[in-house]
């Protein structure tokens, strides 16, 4: 079983509410399904359904976990995220006048001693940055992407595209309905030393992916962890409409000269509309 180092970070931006969430838990060996799982969901419905829809997803994905029979890793994620969508029309079924229309992104990842797999349902990216480079390696379920298909096959010009009023409307979302797309590799991505693995929402990307790499290039040589210096970064684009950011960092602590003590186990969870917050942190609940 590997040791693996995290962390978490979030910030409302300009927004007047919280609309995302997040969990991180260490998981049993003796389940056999990996080492780390993160978890983070961007909410979207309006007032309050956002930060419900978040909070929901994301505590019905830790919860529910290890709790599914599965043959592998991706069969445990695809059958999670099935869960947390029937919990999610449930939910909406109980409160329609309030809650129709309510929904978020989700984005899992589990580390394993074999590598890296991930689930993943809206537009909140997943990157690997390997030897001062990032990646992507979830697919971008929002209408920029069917622009960006368009640019590259001459349909329109890229300012056509930056300019169109639907470039951040998703395509794919957990809502409670059938799930238009999944991205849900079968095989892990092999992880090489050094490598470090970045989830956030969207929000972050007020920041370009080379602003990203060069933050992440400092880790271990700088003040301040990943995810406050990538948080401190957008904040210091001061954007008029700085959506809420989350971000979710780890890197394998074999990489690390001296890694730091780890949590047995470890969970955030935003509860309704904020008015709770539930952490756990080494079997310890905190209120």
């Amino acid at each position: 079983m590997a040791a693996w180092i995290h962390d978490e970070g979030m910030a409302q931006g300009s927004r007047s509410r919280q609309e995302d969430d997040y969990g991180v838990f260490e998981l049993p060996p003796e389940l056999g399904a990996g080492d780390l799982l993160l978890v983070l969901a961007d909410g979207m419905g309006g007032e309050q359904a956002g930060a419900l829809a978040s909070a929901l997803a994301v505590r019905g994905f830790v919860e529910t976990y290890d709790a599914v029979s599965a043959a592998s890793i991706p069969e445990r994620l695809e059958r999670t995220l099935r869960y947390v969508n029937e919990r999610m029309a449930l939910e909406v079924a109980a409160d329609p006048e309030n809650l129709y229309g309510m929904g978020c992104t989700l984005l899992a990842v589990v580390l394993a001693d074999e590598g890296l797999y991930w689930i993943s349902v809206g537009d909140s990216p997943l990157w690997l940055w390997r030897r001062g480079q990032l990646h992507r390696l979830n697919q971008d379920h929002a209408y920029r992407s069917v622009l960006a298909d368009w640019v590259n096959a001459g349909e329109i010009s890229a300012e056509e595209a930056a300019c169109h009023p639907d470039r951040n409307a998703l395509v794919s979302a957990v809502t409670g309905e059938a799930l238009e797309l999944v991205d849900l590799p079968r095989q892990p991505c092999s992880l090489k030393p050094n490598d470090q693995i970045l989830l956030a929402s969207d929000g972050v990307l007020t920041l370009s992916e080379q602003e990203i790499a060069a933050l992440l290039k400092k880790d271990g040589h700088s003040a301040g962890s990943p995810c406050q210096r990538l948080l401190a970064a957008v904040a210091s684009h001061q954007h008029p409409q700085q959506d809420n950011v989350t971000v979710l960092w780890a890197r394998s602590a074999a990489d690390s000269a001296t890694a730091p003590s780890r949590h047995s186990a470890w969970l955030r969870t935003s509860l309704l509309a904020g008015a709770l917050a539930l952490l756990v942190f080494g079997g310890a609940w905190w209120w």
